[in-house]
């Protein structure tokens, strides 16, 4: 990047960090199970270490910093055999994209132009880093710290470079990234093969070989994917659109886009049949029961639909195994995934069609429907579900009630070594939602902060804490046959178990886990009748 293009990176942005600071250990928000909610930079000043990033290990070297959007699965492991310092830095960066008399509308950005590990000299920017964890994040000045954070992303934009990459799958992984983050941008195939360091022909064969498609119409078709994300989330004009992706011409624009895709943006925005691919097993359950049939989707055992079914990670530091030519002989108008997957779905198959993620962990299942029936236009199909769930749920409520009056009851999922009491979300949609049972004491205190549905999920336990949630009925899900086995001794030789409630009235039940751990429309339905089933009889 020039001077001036980072100067006009940083025009019209506003800043909003999330964590900084400054240990020994790696923050608790860096676990490797949880996508990362915003930009995070990671700067080891002392000491060494291993990153994983999606599942890729990488080496976490003294004076090194790392850059990772949002949507990455990272974990972090410093060397008990160094003294290790370590400043980490969390934050959102928000684009004006509208001004009028009346206010300012700004858009969250979840790509940055820099990403993986860095090359910069470390006295550029631990400066900065120091600045920006000093004190704490509470006794911080919110200004201060945003003029602070501004400089270092100038610094990093003037100054750092990619670390080096020898291997020829990585060098072309770097020019894949660079354009991804760059489409607007006028790229030439010479500066990609200068970033490859390699001769453009010789480049341009190997790009061509490995994506099915020169750099000049990846680009293309990374533009135009991104015109129609835009034209279905978005009121933006086409000429406006078209400024977006990097076409000053709306005509011209639009005549590439109606060779790219074989119909204008007007149409595309009225195609009542688009071909959609699901990423993402609950998102295919919503599309199912919104009467929609993906051509090819993830999918769970309990949905009956017929579709090419998609061997895909269902977490991000799992593999993609599933071909790139795959996903381009279906020729999709659209792709729909959960936003824990969007990074590794991007590397892969950005240039094929729109990528929608929906957030899965900040919105319960009626914000996903409701969100989908939106983005296919199938509002009047997502409340007749709506309704029909409601009422099925009424009708049920009134029958287990009737049962079992106002007994309580508590939800654990077994897995590996891990005991889970849960919440209102997921498995416990059915029982805290619709049933409307009640909860134990320590799980309503714990869900009492958050919305209901989001925020909590779950809480781990030891097994001897499980009296602390007492409750009439004790539903056990467990993921495998050995989990089923360990509970059963936990009965048969635990005396906190021994002494649940539930566990001596014969009232522990245990659930079908595949059944159960979807949490999607035509799941929960099925899920519901079964709760009726087993609490109103």
């Amino acid at each position: 990047m020039s001077t001036l293009d980072h100067h006009q990176w940083l025009t019209d942005v506003l800043l909003d960090i999330g964590h900084a600071g400054k240990g020994t250990q790696v923050p608790s928000w860096v676990d490797g199970d949880t996508p990362l909610a915003q930009h995070t930079l990671l700067y080891l000043a002392k000491g060494a270490g291993t990153l994983t990033m999606n599942g890729q290990p990488i080496a976490l070297e003294r004076d090194s910093l790392h850059i990772y959007a949002p949507g990455i699965m990272l974990a972090a492991q410093l060397s008990p055999d160094f003294e290790n310092e370590l400043y980490y830095l969390s934050f959102d960066w928000f684009r004006l994209t509208e001004q009028t008399d009346a206010g300012r509308s700004y858009k969250r950005e979840l790509s940055f132009p820099l990403q993986g590990k860095q090359l910069i000299s470390g006295s550029l920017v631990k400066r900065y880093f120091y600045l920006l964890s000093a004190g704490g994040e509470s006794d911080r000045s919110p200004l201060l710290a945003q003029q602070h954070l501004s400089d270092l992303l100038y610094i990093l934009l003037q100054h750092a470079e990619p670390a080096e990459v020898e291997e020829l799958p990585d060098r072309l992984r770097l020019t894949l990234d660079y354009m991804q983050c760059h489409y607007r941008e006028e790229i030439r195939v010479d500066k990609l093969a200068g970033m490859a360091r390699l001769h453009p022909s010789y480049y341009s064969q190997i790009f061509k070989k490995s994506m099915d498609k020169t750099p000049v119409s990846y680009l293309t078709h990374l533009r135009m994917n991104k015109a129609k994300e835009m034209l279905l989330t978005t009121d933006k004009s086409v000429n406006d659109i078209a400024a977006d992706v990097g076409y000053e011409d709306e005509f011209y624009f639009s005549r590439r886009f109606k060779e790219t895709s074989g119909y204008s943006p007007s149409i595309y925005t009225k195609k009542q049949d688009l071909n959609i691919i699901s990423l993402s097993s609950p998102y295919t359950d919503h599309l199912f029961t919104l009467g929609l049939h993906p051509c090819a989707a993830q999918v769970h055992r309990f949905m009956p639909l017929v579709t090419k079914e998609l061997i895909l990670p269902k977490h991000a530091a799992e593999p993609w195994e599933t071909s790139r030519q795959s996903f381009s002989d279906m020729k999709p108008d659209l792709i729909v995934c959960k936003d824990n997957v969007l990074a590794k779905a991007k590397a892969h198959i950005n240039d094929i069609a729109p990528i929608i993620p929906i957030s899965w962990a900040s919105k319960d299942i009626y914000a996903h429907h409701n969100e989908l029936a939106e983005l296919v236009d199938r509002r009047q199909l997502a409340r007749r579900w709506l309704d029909g769930h409601e009422h099925s749920s009424e009708r049920l409520r009134r029958k287990v009630k009737a049962r079992i009056g106002e007994a309580t009851v508590a939800i654990c999922v077994v897995r590996k070594n891990d005991l889970r009491m849960y919440g209102t979300r997921n498995i416990g949609h059915v029982f805290y939602r619709s049933l409307q049972l009640s909860m134990p004491a320590r799980i309503v205190q714990a869900q009492a902060p958050y919305q209901i549905g989001t925020g909590f999920n779950w809480m781990s336990i030891k097994p001897d804490e499980i009296l602390d949630f007492e409750s009439d009925y004790l539903f056990v899900v467990c993921e495998t046959e050995q989990d089923h086995q360990r509970v059963q001794r936990y009965i048969e030789t635990n005396p906190y178990w021994a002494k649940h409630p539930a566990v001596r009235s014969q009232k522990l039940c245990f659930l079908d886990w595949s059944k159960w751990i979807v949490y999607a429309p035509h799941g929960i339905d099925q899920q519901l009748e079964e709760a009726g089933r087993l609490l109103g009889n």
